[in-house]
C-alpha cells in the first residue's frame, strides 16, 4: 500500500470531499499547473498485463486553447506526461494521494471551436481526448540492438539499473544471476530479471520501477488493508494447488529442502491419481537446513488449501491500495469475508464514483 499520513487514511474512510488534480510534465519540467480534466475519463490498473496502467481523459473548456498543435506543446504525445493525484478534503486540509505518473501516448481527438465576427474569428472553446500509458510503455518501446547478455559480476539489481531507462527502486532482496542468461529485449529482459528475485515489474505512483513480490495470494497471510464493498465471486473448484513444495536459497545450494503430501488418503497425495504439483520457492533468507525444512512445511500448508477464485468487488475508492498488495474485503450485506491479491483496479475520474478492483482469493471464510 502507498505509506499515507494516518489522518489522509482516515479521512479516506470517512466523509471527506474528493476530488482530482492533474498536472502536466515533460521531463521534469512542470508544464501545466492544473490541467482541466471532464469527469468523464478513467484510469485502469492491470497487474496481468505488460502495461499495468493507463486510461483516457477528456479536457473541454471555454477560453485559451491546450490543443497541441506541435509535437513541442504540453499535451503532445511525445514524451509529456500527466500526473493524477486524487484530492482528499476534510475542514481545511486537504492531501493529495497520487494515482500515478502517465504517459501521453495519443490524442485521439482534438478541436478548437470558434465564433464568427464581422471581421475575424475567435475561438472561444475547446475540447480534447488525451489517451495514457504508464512509464512501461518506455520499455515496451525500447529494444536491443543486438542479442545481449549480463554484464560479468554483475547481481540482479545491477543489470536492471543499467537496462532500465527508467528511475529504480530496489525492494526485493537481490540475488546472483543464473548462467547463460540471454536477453530477447529490455521488456523481456527486465521481466526476467524481476523473476530471478520472486517479483514482477511493478511502476510505483510516482513513475519508478521497481518489483513487487509475484503470487502473493499464495504466499502472504497478513493483510494490508481491509475495505467493505459488494463482492461478486463464483465458488466453483480447479486443481490450482500445490502436494508438493522445494525450498532453496541462493546463499548456500547444499541447503535444499522438500515438504509434499504423501498420505494415500488424502485425494491431493503426491502418489493420488491427481499427481505431483510442485511449487518452488528461492529465499535468500533461508539461511540453514531446519529453516528451510520449516519454511517448505509452511508453505505446503498453505498451498495445499488455497485455491485460485477471481472476485469481483465494487468499494468506495481507496487510491492507496496498490496491485499486488494482499488484503480483506467484506460484505456486510452478504457477511461474506474474501482476503486476497489484488490484480485489477479500476477509477472514474468522477469522484463520486466507486471503483472496481478484481482480487485473486487465497480463503473464504
Amino acid at each position: 500500500m502507498l505509506s499515507l499520513d494516518p489522518a489522509a487514511r482516515a479521512a479516506l474512510e470517512q466523509n471527506h470531499i474528493a476530488g482530482y488534480r492533474v498536472s502536466a510534465f515533460y521531463g521534469s519540467d512542470l508544464t501545466i499547473a492544473e490541467v482541466p480534466i471532464s469527469t468523464d475519463g478513467s484510469i485502469s490498473f492491470s497487474g496481468d498485463a505488460q502495461i499495468q496502467s493507463g486510461g483516457t481523459v477528456y479536457l473541454a473548456r471555454d477560453g485559451e486553447s491546450l490543443v497541441p498543435q506541435a509535437k513541442t506543446d504540453p499535451l503532445a504525445p511525445y514524451g509529456q506526461e500527466l500526473s493524477i493525484d486524487r484530492t482528499v478534503t476534510v475542514g481545511d486540509t486537504t492531501w493529495a494521494i497520487p494515482l500515478g505518473r502517465f504517459r501521453i501516448v495519443s490524442v485521439p481527438s482534438a478541436k478548437d471551436y470558434f465564433r464568427l465576427y464581422p471581421s475575424l474569428a475567435s475561438q472561444v472553446a475547446w475540447s480534447a481526448q488525451l489517451e495514457l500509458k504508464d512509464r512501461l510503455e518506455i520499455l515496451e518501446a525500447d529494444d536491443f540492438l543486438a542479442t545481449a547478455a549480463p554484464l560479468p559480476g554483475n547481481t540482479t539489481w545491477d543489470e536492471i539499473r543499467r537496462l532500465s531507462p527508467i528511475p529504480i527502486v530496489t525492494s526485493l532482496p537481490d540475488r546472483a544471476l543464473p548462467t547463460g542468461l540471454v536477453y530477447q529485449s529490455k521488456s523481456d529482459a527486465i521481466t526476467t530479471l524481476m523473476d530471478n528475485l520472486g517479483g514482477v515489474p511493478h511502476i510505483t505512483r510516482q513513475g519508478a520501477l521497481t518489483a513487487r513480490k509475484a503470487d502473493a495470494w499464495l504466499t502472504e497471510t497478513t493483510p494490508v488493508f481491509r475495505v467493505e464493498g459488494v463482492i461478486d465471486v463464483d465458488d466453483g473448484m480447479s486443481n490450482n494447488l500445490f502436494n508438493s513444495v522445494i525450498v532453496s536459497t541462493s546463499q548456500d545450494p547444499t541447503i535444499l529442502a522438500v515438504a509434499e503430501i504423501t498420505d494415500p488418503h488424502d485425494p491431493l497425495s503426491v502418489t493420488s491419481p491427481l499427481g505431483r504439483r510442485t511449487y518452488k520457492h528461492q529465499d535468500p533468507l533461508v539461511t540453514t537446513q531446519a529453516a528451510a525444512v520449516a519454511t517448505a512445511t509452511t508453505m505446503l500448508a498453505r498451498l495445499s488449501t488455497r485455491q485460485a477464485r477471481a472476485a469481483k468487488v465494487k468499494c468506495l475508492p481507496r487510491p492507496d491500495i496498490e496491485l499486488g498488495d494482499f488484503g480483506t474485503v467484506v460484505d456486510p450485506i452478504s457477511g461474506r469475508e474474501i482476503d486476497g491479491e489484488v490484480t485489477d483496479m479500476s477509477f472514474s475520474l468522477d469522484p463520486t464514483a466507486a471503483m472496481t478492483m478484481t482480487l485473486i482469493v487465497s480463503e473464504t471464510r
